[in-house]
């Protein structure tokens, strides 16, 4: 049995329901975005890691609309213009949040690595001064875990 052919406000109600779908995923997402932005701005990294999860499940919630859209694109036909425009306007909303969150996340990633490379470098300077040569000519002093130094010279000498 074969199944009866789809009547056209059948289809029309289910692409509705996409593109409402569409809009409410874009609309959170840019909300959830601007809420990290503002926790990346204020170093609030616990408030970063509560949105994640959520952020997560509406990009990929996102990205499953636009490819359906993109498999078919002939749903953006029923949309009004004032509804193309508004669908536009929130794009380009979610587009600048992106971007900002982008540069914030980049900024945030490069303080760390300063933060961290200071770290080492400070602990490696630290090391270097506190070792000494003892009576016998071996090296004396030891890593921040308490293993001995490594030593190495040239063998050409």
């Amino acid at each position: 049995m074969t199944p009866a052919p789809q009547t056209e406000p059948v289809k029309t109600d289910r692409n509705r329901r996409s593109l409402d779908d569409l809009r409410l995923v874009m609309a959170n997402l840019a909300e959830l975005i601007d809420a990290e932005n503002k926790a990346l701005a204020g170093h609030d990294i616990d408030a970063v890691k509560a949105l994640s999860a959520n952020k997560w499940t509406l990009t990929r919630n996102y990205r499953n609309q636009m490819q359906a859209i993109a498999d078919a694109p002939d749903i953006l036909q029923i949309l009004e213009a004032d509804e193309r425009d508004s669908l536009r306007d929130l794009g380009l909303r979610l587009q600048n949040v992106t971007e900002h969150n982008e540069r914030l996340l980049s900024a945030n990633i490069t303080a760390a690595n300063r933060v961290m490379h200071a770290v080492v470098e400070g602990v490696r300077q630290s090391q270097e001064r506190n070792a000494i040569y003892g009576k016998s000519g071996s090296l004396r002093g030891g890593t921040a875990d308490g293993r001995p130094m490594a030593v190495s010279f040239n063998k050409e000498l």
